[in-house]
């Protein structure tokens, strides 16, 4: 066997055990050696579960006396600098769960550490960036000139059509989604500012405005998932946020920040275009649009489309530059994988699993030194669209970029 990345994961929540330590427990260049979290249950079953050999309730104790030479930080926003600059200075690589930070001086600060130790990082999410099928397709079309000049794009995130609604916010997780210092639902959606470079280059420009509309909630209890997860007995079934949607939510809980959002942002290329933050209350009418981009130029058009295999539907008036378009025209463009379904399983030919292939890529730029495209510069400036976004909210006035991309 070929040499493994030593892994130590910060983090024993939702998307560590769900996602990310059984792809590690099973990937062969990956050893899960330590995993660390405050609650100790939480621990011990992550060690039962996925194999982790160290388990510890400090994460400066666990970078101190673990053999690891990479982390995984997978816990809550209010943490990551604290947690990549000591990772950084103590000379691990790092993989930063999603958002970088929530201010753009804590990104700035991560960037500097990472910069300065010389050690690998990969900030999330590698879905809708350049590592999945199909933007650096539809990248180079929209560069290309299929679309003609620009004119204007529209991305409102409302999520698929599940059959217990939108949701209305993540039903459980305060501390990551709904609290002043996870900064609330806008830095959960690092997934649209990351589409809209990965379309049209780096934002020049944002302006925004935000609301409060809904600050009285109700919540699953933090004891539900620590009960979740210590029943658990299969590692590739322990996805908690198929059993959250249906747990009762009988904790109050106040939204400390804005819950919608309505962002315009001006890219470097001509592109101007809306991003929406929120989520419905009430289910979405099965095979209704939702949560797709619509991009529109003066000789084409873009959607991201939600049929079942296709994953974007290109019309040009210069035909040429598609691949086999209808009859109508029209060129589809498949995707890895089906991502609405709410179903994580075992990778699969041609699946695209972004907590998977983000660890898939950090292990392969460790062990062969490659460099990682969503690198720490990639999330500063994801990360100042959203911090950015939050700033014109509160100022009224247009931020401009300081952060760019060569994408």
């Amino acid at each position: 066997m070929s040499r493994q990345v030593k892994i130590g994961a910060v983090g024993c929540g939702v998307v560590a055990s769900a996602y990310y330590f059984p792809f590690l427990m099973d990937h062969p260049e990956a050893d899960l050696v330590a995993v660390c979290d405050l609650d100790e249950q939480r621990v011990k079953d992550c060690q039962r579960l996925f194999g982790a050999r160290e388990g510890y309730t400090d994460y400066f104790e666990m970078l101190e006396k673990a053999d690891i030479e990479a982390v995984w930080i997978l816990t809550g926003p209010g943490t990551h600098k604290l947690f990549s600059i000591a990772a950084a200075k103590a000379g691990k690589h790092i993989l930063l769960q999603k958002p970088m930070a929530t201010t753009k001086a804590d990104a700035d600060a991560i960037q500097a550490a990472v910069k300065e130790a010389g050690v690998k990082c990969l900030v999330e999410p590698s879905q809708q960036s350049p590592l999945q099928r199909p933007f650096p397709k539809l990248r180079s079309l929209v560069k290309d000139g299929a679309l003609g000049d620009p004119y204007w794009f529209s991305f409102i995130w409302t999520g698929p059509d599940h059959d217990n609604g939108g949701l209305g916010h993540n039903p459980y997780g305060a501390a990551a989604f709904l609290n002043k210092e996870s900064g609330g639902m806008l830095y959960d959606y690092a997934y649209g500012p990351s589409q809209i470079v990965s379309m049209f280059g780096a934002c020049k420009s944002v302006m925004a405005m935000s609301a409060l509309q809904m600050p009285s909630r109700q919540i699953v209890p933090e004891s539900d998932y620590t009960d979740y997860l210590a029943k658990a007995t299969d590692p590739w079934d322990a996805n908690y946020w198929d059993a959250v949607v249906k747990a009762p939510k009988t904790d109050a809980c106040t939204m400390e920040a804005p819950d919608t959002y309505n962002i315009l942002y001006e890219m470097h290329s001509g592109w101007i275009g809306m991003f929406h933050v929120g989520r419905p209350f009430h289910p979405i009418p099965k095979g209704v649009r939702s949560g797709a981009m619509e991009v529109f130029g003066t000789e084409g058009n873009i959607y991201f489309d939600p049929r079942p295999g296709i994953m974007a539907t290109v019309y040009s008036t210069k035909q040429d530059m598609l691949e086999n378009p209808d009859e109508n025209g029209w060129m589809d463009i498949g995707k890895e994988g089906d991502l609405s379904k709410g179903k994580w399983p075992k990778p699969t030919p041609g699946g695209f699993n972004y907590y998977h292939e983000s660890s898939r890529l950090m292990c392969d730029a460790i062990l062969n030194d490659t460099p990682i495209l969503i690198d720490e510069d990639w999330g500063a400036h994801i990360n100042e669209m959203l911090t950015g976004a939050q700033e014109s909210a509160e100022t009224g006035k247009k931020y401009m970029m300081k952060t760019t991309v060569d994408w």
